[in-house]
């Protein structure tokens, strides 16, 4: 309106047909996606449409006649000054895309000078800019996630020619001689890759038919794709290595693409050729003792252990490799059973393994302790008609990773089932040991670095607790004191390893800080006794993980422990704000009730006692507004303090409806209400239910304009009962649907609305009876809101009136 009003005085003395010529153009630029203003030549603003109100965020009141610097001293000195500068200056338009900060925003700007002034068109380009970086970036991660692969790949396009080849094609093509690999020759990129193929000839070129006999299926559409396996020699024209050819379509929009990617399988080639070779050796190995020979020195090459009896249980073959799990050299073993050499629990769980294969005649697989200390096995006994073989595999960094993974899982679940800072401490300590140590300390430090920790300590024995806490007190001395001041100062993980001469039977520990962000929070010491669980550089990253996790715990609980302070704090200023203003709210109702009484007897008195009506009204309002604030924070505490009760859903509707009639007929509104048959009675708070009840049909009367019509309804959903309050008023549009059960939004963007509370409360009061709440609308069309409660089963309420609640 007042760009219109400036426009009218300006366009005075004009014809007829100019001013509206003119007033068309302003309604086409009001109507346009781009934001336009118009700047004078003292940079003042002269107009503005609403686009650019919505973009500036400023109206045009706030802007018309204001110099575009000031009200915007962030664009000084920037390219929006320069480039305005220039157009006005020289008479030129300009354009530039640019990113304008205070917005968060990335702006296309055009600007058109003329003999009054500037007029500067743009717009947000901000999903566009996104969109090309989102692009940038994809590409850049598929380029090297192709780099990053062994497989050499190259990319034709529908004639055949190269287009693309990733970094092991490029070593590949280099090592065999094909040095412009870069750009057009007989490998790189441009080179016609269906060409070279059909051309190729010489050592290894028997399948180049075949392979481009499949790639001109691909490219004419008859396949989608096509493998081959075909020799290669070495670039120094060593062994023979074998490739796997994989030509492929692909699926996608756009141009024809064929993916050729070369998969060297020489290590696939040379173990299948290997197990042939040690099945053949097994065949025949009683009829040549050459071929025992080379089934042992296979044996001896591969990593398990290997150990062979015969029928009596004797050992007659062990690898080195079985040598090293039993700890004995193989002269020591040979001819001799497994129990005559070791008679322990040990020695008699592999003798109690080697017993049921025998028996049963079936490979058996067990998990055992291996002969050395802190070893783990995995143990499989084949047997056969002369015996039985044996394989050894060490799965002791196995078992170790999955202690460790349990360790974290069991410690994640343990610590979140409090958020008190000791509970967590206490739950960390005693779940390692003796799982992960047989000693741990978790030192917690306070805000103030001169203040000694707080300590908690678990150990196998009361004097390894003891060390473990004087490790923390200041300058303590000793290796496990200095361990921990060196993690403590480089702020990393230190090991320890044994035996110290200061701390009998020790033999290795370990110390991390606990961090979180680069902020310190203490320190974790894990100590072990055992001579063989020692901690080593493996062992850092999970004594580490267990670190960041105890950290991240303790955070929790500190921010647990500080939302519960705020929410103490609020809950009772809110307590005592209450409390202070219903005092006087009250004092204020009764004297505007006894004046009114007493100005009602006197007839010139009926303007004042209107007046104090009035006033009483306000003081009502006043005080619903501070039961809407007291039940937003009782809501938001997560204790709402329900009295809950079997409800019947036709009486509740019948009670809403009977509550709300009058009001609805002082609009001229009709207020229906509609219920399937047999819906089961829900558990809720009558008060509650009806308050949420309250607030959504008070907001449809509010906002249905006369003559419209609400309907109140309910229906069986699985073992839910949905409610809904639907009115046919104006609607809400899609940019406010989601915001509409936020905490004072109403109060924002509607002009007749109070303090936007009502739809917050509702969605509270409803989920915390177990039930959901949203809204659906189309502008223009009404607004319809739904929430949820779960039913009671085998509670069914019967309805008056064939289907609908009467009115009471």
């Amino acid at each position: 309106m007042v760009f219109r009003q400036g426009q009218q005085r300006a366009a005075h003395g004009r014809s007829a047909p100019e001013e509206c010529a003119s007033l068309r153009a302003l309604d086409a630029l009001e109507r346009i996606s781009d934001a336009v203003f118009a700047l004078d030549r003292s940079w003042r603003f002269t107009y503005l449409n609403t686009r650019s109100e919505w973009l500036l965020r400023r109206s045009r009141s706030e802007l018309i006649g204001r110099v575009v610097w000031d009200e915007f001293p962030e664009a000084r000195g920037s390219v929006f000054e320069q480039e305005y500068q220039r157009a006005l200056t020289e008479q030129v338009h300009v354009a530039f895309e640019t990113h304008y900060a205070p917005l968060d925003a990335w702006l296309d700007v055009r600007a058109y000078p003329s003999s009054e002034g500037l007029t500067v068109c743009f717009r947000d380009v901000s999903a566009r800019k996104r969109a090309a970086q989102a692009l940038h970036e994809s590409e850049q991660f598929l380029r090297s996630t192709l780099d990053s692969l062994s497989t050499h790949i190259a990319i034709l396009d529908g004639r055949g020619v190269i287009l693309a080849v990733n970094a092991a094609w490029t070593r590949f093509a280099r090592d065999n001689g094909c040095v412009e690999v870069e750009g057009p020759g007989p490998c790189g990129v441009g080179a016609d890759y269906l060409g070279v193929t059909e051309a190729a000839h010489g050592t290894y070129s028997e399948e180049a038919p075949s392979v481009a006999e499949g790639i001109r299926g691909i490219l004419a559409g008859r396949t989608e794709s096509f493998l081959q396996e075909y020799p290669c020699h070495e670039p120094d024209g060593g062994k023979r290595r074998w490739f796997l050819l994989r030509a492929t379509r692909f699926a996608g929009p756009g141009p024809l693409r064929v993916v050729v990617a070369h998969e060297d399988i020489t290590g696939r080639h040379e173990a299948d050729e290997a197990l042939h070779q040690l099945a053949r050796e097994e065949a025949a190995r009683e009829e040549a003792e050459a071929t025992r020979e080379r089934m042992n020195a296979v044996l001896e090459r591969i990593t398990d252990g290997f150990a062979a009896f015969d029928r009596d249980g004797r050992f007659i073959y062990v690898n080195r490799h079985a040598e090293a799990h039993f700890g004995r050299k193989r002269e020591a073993l040979l001819g001799r059973r497994l129990e005559e050499v070791f008679s322990g629990p040990k020695g008699l769980a592999m003798v109690a393994l080697l017993r049921r294969a025998t028996a049963a005649q079936v490979p058996v697989e067990e998990e055992q302790p291996s002969f050395e200390d802190n070893r783990w096995l995995r143990v499989v006994a084949y047997p056969s008609p002369e015996g039985l073989s044996v394989y050894f595999r060490d799965i002791t960094e196995q078992r170790r990773g999955e202690l460790w993974s349990r360790f974290l899982s069991d410690m994640g679940s343990a610590s979140t089932r409090s958020l008190d800072r000791w509970d967590v401490v206490r739950t960390v300590v005693k779940l390692a040991v003796p799982t992960l140590a047989d000693g741990c300390a978790i030192a917690t430090r306070g805000s103030n670095p001169e203040e000694e920790p707080s300590i908690e300590v678990v150990a196998v024995t009361p004097a390894l607790e003891d060390t473990l806490r004087a490790a923390f007190t200041t300058g303590a001395g000793g290796a496990l004191g200095r361990t921990v001041e060196q993690a403590v100062r480089t702020k990393s993980g230190v090991l320890l390893q044994g035996p110290v001469p200061d701390l009998p039977g020790v033999e290795s520990a370990v110390a991390v800080p606990l961090a979180l962000q680069d902020r310190s929070l203490g320190e974790l010491l894990l100590v072990s006794t055992r001579p063989g669980f020692r901690y080593g550089t493996e062992s850092l990253p999970l004594v580490e993980e267990l670190a960041r996790r105890t950290a991240l715990a303790l955070e929790n609980a500190r921010l647990y422990r500080t939302a519960k302070q705020a929410v103490a704090a609020r809950d009772e200023t809110l307590g005592i704000v209450s409390h202070d203003l219903r005092a006087p709210l009250n004092t204020i109702s009764l004297l505007s009730r006894s004046a009114e009484r007493t100005l009602a007897r006197h007839e010139e008195g009926a303007d004042a006692a209107e007046a104090l009506r009035k006033i009483r009204l306000v003081v009502g309002n006043m005080e619903g507004l501070i039961d809407d604030l007291l039940e937003v924070a009782r809501v938001e505490s997560g204790r709402p303090l329900l009295d809950v009760e079997p409800l019947d859903v036709p009486r509740l509707l019948a009670q809403v409806q009977g509550l709300n009639e009058l009001l609805a007929a002082d609009k001229a509104l009709r207020l229906e209400v509609a219920l399937e048959p047999d819906l089961p009675q829900v558990r809720a708070d009558r008060a509650r239910l009806v308050r949420v009840f309250q607030n959504l049909v008070g907001n449809a009367i509010h906002f249905t304009p006369p003559g419209g019509h609400i309907l109140l309804k309910a229906e069986r959903r699985g073992d839910q009962v949905c409610f809904r309050v639907e009115d046919s008023g104006p609607g809400i549009d899609a940019r406010s649907l989601p915001h509409v059960f936020d905490h004072f939004w109403q109060a924002i963007h509607t002009r007749k609305a109070g303090a936007g509370l009502g739809l917050a409360i509702v969605k509270g009061l409803v989920e915390a009876h177990g039930g959901r709440v949203w809204v659906e609308s189309q502008p223009g069309h009404g607004a319809a809101f739904y929430f949820t409660l779960p039913g009671l089963p085998g509670a069914s309420a019967s309805l008056p009136h064939g289907g609908e609640a009467a009115s009471p």
